[in-house]
């Protein structure tokens, strides 16, 4: 795991979290410089997502270690907002409820509810072999269901990713809601669902998220889909702006 730090570390501190296939500069490289003015930015590079370096994605509680000890050993244990994207949702998610940090506030975009309840496990054995299909082009039906556009691959998609990263992260994004079921609810952390409505997958998972985290509200993008307010940095910061400048919880 890689953090890259930009702007004034004296202002609000925004982490930004990537999802899967990806990585933290194709996906936030155009969103950085617009947010740097007014906050101090940490893009966090997961496991398995980084050229410069050889790893793969394990699952969202050890990112979740590693995002920790950085905020531990960095912002005094805390931080104002985590903004995470798809399979990053896991990580932020865990981050704030595992309590060894303080997190504000958390925006999740695009938290797909993808399980498949006792197939989770089958079905990740295959995934690696999906997953590369989609990276040659060959699964673009599939992507259509999950709400992300051509645009959205060609833009954003990092073609060295493994087959083990994406068998991991499969499986691990599967049964994520399995862990949210089973958790007490928790409201001492803000959270906002932002989701397409192009991607109904995402819509169901953050209905069951926010029975977990009642604090916040879910933002709806007309016409878009999975990640895709990262294809509009301008209203990509205007509505982390909006979201920031709203009445604040208290620090717990």
């Amino acid at each position: 795991m890689r953090f890259h730090e930009f702007g004034n570390k004296n202002q609000t501190t925004v982490m930004l979290i990537h999802g899967l296939g990806t990585t933290w500069e194709k996906s936030f490289g155009k969103v950085i410089p617009l947010l740097t003015p007014y906050y101090y930015v940490v893009a966090v590079g997961l496991n398995g997502h980084n050229p410069e370096e050889k790893s793969d994605y394990i699952n969202g509680e050890k990112e979740a270690e590693q995002v920790e000890k950085y905020i531990q050993n960095n912002l005094d244990g805390k931080i104002d907002v985590i903004y995470a994207s798809s399979l990053g949702c896991i990580t932020a998610l865990l981050t704030a409820y595992r309590r060894n940090v303080t997190v504000r506030n958390i925006i999740l975009d695009g938290t797909a509810d993808m399980s498949l309840g006792l197939f989770n496990k089958s079905a990740s054995k295959v995934a690696g072999w999906f997953g590369e299909k989609i990276i040659t082009g060959k699964m673009n039906w599939f992507l259509k269901v999950g709400g992300i556009t051509p645009e959205m691959l060609q833009t954003f998609l990092y073609p060295g990713i493994s087959r083990m990263t994406m068998k991991n992260a499969f499986y691990d994004a599967a049964s994520m809601f399995n862990q949210i079921d089973k958790m007490e609810p928790f409201k001492a952390v803000r959270v906002a669902c932002w989701y397409g409505s192009k991607e109904k997958l995402a819509a169901r998972g953050a209905k069951k998220i926010r029975k977990t985290f009642p604090n916040g509200k879910d933002t709806l993008f007309e016409g878009f889909g999975h990640g895709e307010i990262l294809l509009h940095p301008e209203q990509f910061c205007k509505e982390m702006k909006r979201f920031l400048n709203e009445s604040p919880i208290s620090p717990p």
